[in-house]
């Protein structure tokens, strides 16, 4: 869909020809999808403000959700008709004059996105077009505003984010995009920009479900919040001191000592499994490593290969274990950070695709050579990935993975026909945009046929648990997925990594507890100076 005349013309509505930088990305994003040929631009817009009843709220938003996603910038794109116009208020509801909608038919407009005004009343004239618009919530249980506070109240641990089809009633319209947001609850700012970021994709996936018309079925029955009054946002403001005392406490005192296991416990791909610790055979841990993690079978299955802190840099060395002697452990990687060392077959060859995201773009190793030869991914010479995972398929590679800036988030694939041709993004990526299944967990599974995949539970606490996605179709033009079960331990958070051995008889993951130490605070100051 790269031609012109294959994109849907669709006209903007904004105020005074601004846009916040979300917006614009979200508008780069769809741009293979749609030509922007109108911009319906408010002159009029006015905000009604309480400062008596909601000046600390006022503060707030100050503080945290003007940030750097939502910059204005001016925006006046080429070839496109301005249409100024004041628009009619009617009980705190705007209305767009009739005379000025007469360019949306001549342009034979398809969708108007709104990303200007305030409560838009959907009179006759306008109920002819499709109008599309952001709500930051999940409408099931939040409607109105403001976005993410009364989710971080009710110590939520996700903020949702739509795209709607306008309506007269309050997040009542048809969906045709639907994800969510990490929050974190001692920050409002930073979860502000968890849910602006991942904004940036959902016009996309709107626009081509609603081309197919394909609403999503999603409740809309959710309280319709307010805003918050000042006694409120004191104790809003309050419960976030707590939280982030809390997260400083543990981030100077406490950290997650990991383990490595094997287990022969049989795991149902398509339901929730609990595996209980008394039947894990734990690796040792080198005195001077500080905890295990990232587990992998090498392709013959003799050898394991995992990700080892070291106890006083905090960076990973990769270590490959002898699986009949857990004492005889070879380091294969030391110096910068490395972790999640996933291994995989290609052309009867053993290749490394080690995580260097804090030091290096991606690149992989031909095991079974043994020259230690870097091969860098073409493609993504550029990005500095996470949790990369490789799938040979039907004649194709693809590769599933997290970038830095948003791996918990978000899961993209990209694919290319061959190892060393140059991979490009995937028509359906980003795949996965939700913090209980984006980030890679271990090695695509296939079994009787179909394929699972491991996504990281990080909604909560980091490698909480793994719920698995099956994949109902990968082809180089789709890819669909839903969620079908899990794997948690008994008495143990985790795994956030767990893969299985090729007849799929014995399973390797990481599990941990939360332990105090003195040098908690050092480790973690070390590793960030050092990955820089």
């Amino acid at each position: 869909m790269n031609n012109v005349s294959d994109k849907l013309k669709v006209a903007l509505i904004l105020d005074n020809l601004e846009i916040c930088k979300w917006q614009k990305d979200a508008l780069d994003y769809a741009k293979d999808l749609i030509d922007i040929r109108v911009i319906l631009n408010c002159q009029n817009t006015k905000i009604d403000r309480n400062l008596k009843k909601h000046f600390l709220y006022y503060l707030l938003n100050f503080l945290s959700l003007k940030n750097k996603k939502t910059i204005k910038e001016y925006f006046k794109p080429r070839n496109t008709i301005i249409e100024n116009f004041y628009s009619d208020y009617e009980l705190g509801w705007q209305i767009i004059p009739k005379k000025n909608l007469n360019v949306l038919k001549a342009e034979n407009i398809t969708v108007v996105i709104k990303f200007g005004m305030n409560l838009l009343k959907i009179n006759d004239e306008l109920s002819s077009f499709n109008i599309f618009s952001f709500h930051h919530g999940n409408p099931s249980k939040y409607r109105g505003r403001p976005a993410g506070f009364y989710e971080i109240l009710n110590n939520e641990k996700k903020v949702g984010v739509i795209v709607q089809l306008l309506s007269n009633g309050i997040d009542k319209g048809d969906v045709y995009a639907f994800s969510e947001a990490q929050i974190f609850n001692y920050s409002y700012k930073k979860t502000a920009i968890s849910f602006f970021s991942i904004s940036r994709f959902m016009l996309r996936d709107a626009v081509l479900n609603f081309r197919t018309k394909s609403p999503i079925q999603l409740k809309k029955s959710g309280r319709n919040f307010k805003l918050p009054g000042n006694l409120l946002v004191i104790f809003f403001f309050l419960k976030i001191i707590s939280n982030f005392t809390k997260r400083i406490t543990y981030g100077l005192f406490f950290e997650k000592k990991w383990k490595v296991a094997l287990s022969s416990e049989k795991i149902n791909l398509s339901k929730e499994t609990r595996l209980s610790a008394e039947n894990f055979s734990a690796l040792p841990i080198n005195n001077k490593y500080n905890f295990y993690a990232d587990p992998f079978f090498t392709n013959d299955g003799k050898y394991l290969r995992l990700e080892a802190l070291k106890k006083f840099s905090g960076l990973g060395d990769l270590l490959e274990i002898d699986i009949n002697n857990f004492k005889v452990q070879k380091v294969l990687f030391s110096g910068n950070h490395y972790s999640y060392p996933f291994s995989f077959c290609y052309d009867n060859e053993e290749y490394l695709l080690p995580e260097v995201a804090s030091h290096s773009s991606p690149y992989f190793l031909n095991v079974s050579k043994g020259d230690g030869k870097k091969i860098y991914i073409r493609g993504l010479e550029e990005k500095r990935i996470v949790d990369t995972t490789l799938l040979n398929y039907r004649g194709y590679i693809y590769l599933f993975f997290g970038e830095r800036r948003d791996a918990q988030n978000v899961l993209n694939l990209w694919i290319s026909k061959s190892l060393r041709d140059n991979f490009s993004p995937h028509p359906s990526t980003p795949i996965c945009i939700n913090p209980s299944f984006a980030r890679m967990g271990g090695s695509i599974i296939v079994e009787e046929g179909l394929l699972y995949r491991f996504g990281q539970n990080n909604e909560n606490k980091y490698g909480e648990h793994i719920n698995i996605m099956k994949i109902l179709e990968i082809s180089p033009q789709d890819y669909k997925e839903i969620p079908c079960g899990s794997i948690s331990i008994s008495g143990f958070m985790g795994p956030h990594t767990v893969n299985l051995n090729t007849n799929l008889k014995k399973i390797v993951l990481d599990y941990y507890e939360e332990k105090f130490s003195l040098f908690a605070g050092y480790r973690r100051l070390i590793s960030k100076l050092l990955r820089k």
